[in-house]
């Protein structure tokens, strides 16, 4: 099959999961698989087909949740693969059809004029998530040895997790872990891609959500010719 199109998705569009567009999980595990893969410049084709027959509203909010889920995972395979992804699909849009909303910037998180609520807020939801991802205990052990070896990477955690990932002004957690699951696995990074499988599943996904996000992620690295490592698949998991 060629790798210029993304045709072979097709089949992930009826899962049962969800129904609604703006519910759908799918295509936000595409987008940020495709960008890790190093093919985002079909971003812009999934955004259209999921929004082909959409009204101008509903296609923004698309447009809001993919640049989220790109945004986002950013921080997992770097800034260029996120402009790759992004680039496309910002020249195809015209004045009228941009979506501006921006909750972190409304909100001025991690400048002087955020308010000390909003902080705390953001401190306390990134803590939250991170524990919830890992476990409380092996949360705290992983503190203990950032802050060992590399105090500095530590502090890059908090940050990472207060405000990017818990962020859910756009994506839920469970939206967010769909994310990172397909992404990982599209870069050869099975330890963390199965850490954060079982994340969603931990953040209140369902093992169908789960199985639907490595299934997308294992499609387009195999598409694209992508080792992914040993991934662990939802069914082969013993200690959730």
């Amino acid at each position: 099959m060629a790798t210029n199109s993304i045709d072979f998705l097709s089949s992930f569009r009826d899962t049962g999961v969800a129904t609604d567009t703006l519910k759908l999980g799918w295509y936000l595990s595409a987008a940020t698989a495709l960008a890790a893969v190093g093919a985002g410049e079909h971003v812009l084709e999934l955004y259209r087909s999921v929004t082909a027959e959409l009204p101008l509203e509903r296609k923004k909010i698309v447009q809001r949740r993919i640049k989220e889920a790109i945004m986002k995972c950013a921080i997992l395979y770097g800034v260029p693969r996120s402009g790759q992804a992004l680039g496309p699909l910002y020249n195809s849009l015209s004045d009228d059809e941009i979506d501006r909303y921006a909750p972190r910037t409304e909100a001025h998180v991690g400048s002087q004029d955020e308010t000390s609520e909003n902080r705390k807020m953001r401190e306390e939801r990134g803590r939250k998530y991170y524990d919830t991802l890992w476990t409380p205990v092996l949360g705290k052990n992983m503190d203990n040895r950032l802050n060992k070896y590399h105090p500095d990477q530590g502090w890059t955690k908090t940050m990472i997790y207060e405000m990017w990932l818990s962020d859910d002004s756009i994506l839920s957690d469970i939206e967010t872990q769909m994310c990172t699951t397909a992404c990982l696995m599209c870069l050869n990074a099975p330890v963390q891609a199965l850490w954060h499988t079982k994340g969603l599943v931990r953040h209140g996904g369902s093992l169908d959500q789960a199985r639907l996000a490595q299934g997308i992620g294992l499609a387009i690295a195999q598409h694209f010719k992508t080792e992914t490592g040993a991934i662990q698949m939802v069914d082969e998991i013993k200690d959730w």
